[in-house]
């Protein structure tokens, strides 16, 4: 299994780490691509505001993705010429249609067991800086995208995606019909493929088995592997204290959280004791990876600790709320995913839009047949996905989508927070 590297302590998230058996970033003379076409040797890209990005030399190998389906798209890699031809990988295929905001995608825990399709025209153009990074490597088992481009355009960036994706060993497959690959996802759903560089009648054969993220524990592999703690932003803050269950929390969503409360962040697997044993005034389920149903101990876990402690959650926490409540999840036919979804605050009929990244729902009909009344607070107004519940009797409240916004619109950042003060009792907390 991968390792996740934890946050540091006392708000310090470190820095993005390379596995052991990474290849190394390849510099060059110059930004060239084999195979012709367009693709010319260009000048190096250096800044002095940013003198460690130079040029990379780049090359194109012709390669497949093959769905389970039998649909197929003809491609290239893209792979610096010191590198090895990039690996053929199986995990099931999703489409995310924010403009911006790769370097987040990739690293968001949430897509581990995933191929991401970008339908953004062009991928690359602002390199990758350390600080938009939302954990300590990269999660994706692939990229998918219309278009790379090989040109740096962006002061702060420190290196390029391809080279990123190369250390570690995650393909960068582009030069497809994307726009053809994202329609018939629409029809078909997520479904497992293959993306190869090896005949594509023989990869049509391997991904025949292949399952997509139904039934599986994806969790595990991206928790951290320790406990951290993170302060209160007040000086003299009174001595509240937030757990959060990691089950691939964002780097961003703890900056969200923080407010005049420390903030301890703890492995997926710990007990109801154990959590209890932390003196927590709330805890936070995080966003994460797979299939809630999946995840019988940390419901069970969350059943336990209902009505004794203010629980709050979002995204994988919001669907694990909803299991420990006795409430159904099923998988949507192909996801949400990016940051341009309209969602109505139930409450006062306004419309939020937000940023999301998940394959299942919480089956809004098993909510009516629940021993304590839960109500329904947003809905995506997309499908009419349920988006957010609430039980005062419980002290609970989530929201599926990812208030923390990273990558997309601000005005949901605050939710969490403020809804996190009114659990605790708190009038008027701080919270960034």
């Amino acid at each position: 299994m991968p390792e996740r590297s934890s946050a540091g302590e006392g708000g310090d998230y470190g820095t993005i780490t390379s596995p052991a058996a990474a290849t190394s970033q390849v510099d060059g003379a110059g930004l060239s691509v084999g195979g012709g076409g367009e693709w010319r040797t260009r000048t190096p890209h250096r800044s002095i505001a940013s003198p460690t990005v130079v040029g990379e030399e780049l090359w194109r190998s012709p390669g497949w993705l093959v769905l389970r389906d039998g649909t197929r798209f003809a491609g290239e890699f893209v792979h610096s010429s010191g590198g090895d031809v990039p690996r053929a990988v199986t995990a099931e295929v999703v489409f995310n249609t924010a403009m911006s905001g790769y370097e987040e995608v990739v690293s968001d825990p949430s897509y581990y067991g995933q191929m991401v399709c970008f339908t953004t025209a062009q991928l690359g153009n602002y390199g990758v800086t350390e600080t938009d990074f939302q954990s300590a490597r990269v999660w994706v088992s692939a990229v998918l995208a219309p278009r790379y481009t090989i040109t740096v355009s962006n002061f702060a960036a420190r290196r390029s995606l391809a080279a990123l994706l190369e250390t570690w060993r995650v393909p960068l497959f582009v030069n497809f019909d994307a726009r053809r690959l994202v329609r018939h996802l629409r029809d078909v759903g997520a479904i497992p493929g293959v993306l190869t560089n090896e005949d594509p009648d023989v990869a049509f054969a391997s991904v025949q088995d292949a399952v997509g993220t139904e039934g599986k524990n994806l969790v595990d592999a991206v928790s951290t592997d320790s406990s951290y703690t993170l302060a209160p932003i007040e000086h003299g803050a009174p001595p509240h204290r937030l757990v959060v269950v990691d089950y691939g929390v964002k780097r961003a969503m703890l900056a969200s959280l923080r407010g005049p409360w420390e903030i301890t962040v703890v492995n997926a697997n710990l007990g109801a004791d154990d959590l209890r044993a932390l003196g927590p005034s709330a805890i936070f389920l995080s966003n994460g990876p797979g299939d809630p149903e999946a995840l019988g101990d940390k419901v069970a876990t969350i059943r336990e600790l209902l009505g004794e402690i203010p629980m709050t959650g979002i995204c994988l926490g919001h669907q694990l709320l909803g299991l420990a409540l006795g409430a159904r999840t099923y998988k949507l036919k192909f996801g949400h995913h990016g940051s341009n979804h309209p969602v109505a605050r139930l409450a006062d009929r306004s419309v939020a839009i937000t940023a999301q990244n998940h394959n299942y729902a919480v089956d809004e009909e098993s909510l009516a047949d629940l021993a304590h009344g839960v109500e329904v607070t947003h809905r995506n107004l997309f499908d009419g996905v349920v988006e957010g519940m609430r039980c005062d009797e419980l002290r609970l409240v989530s929201v599926q989508y990812h208030p923390e916004a990273a990558p997309g619109p601000l005005e949901e950042r605050g939710f969490m927070a403020s809804q996190i003060t009114r659990l605790m009792g708190l009038e008027g907390g701080a919270h960034a």
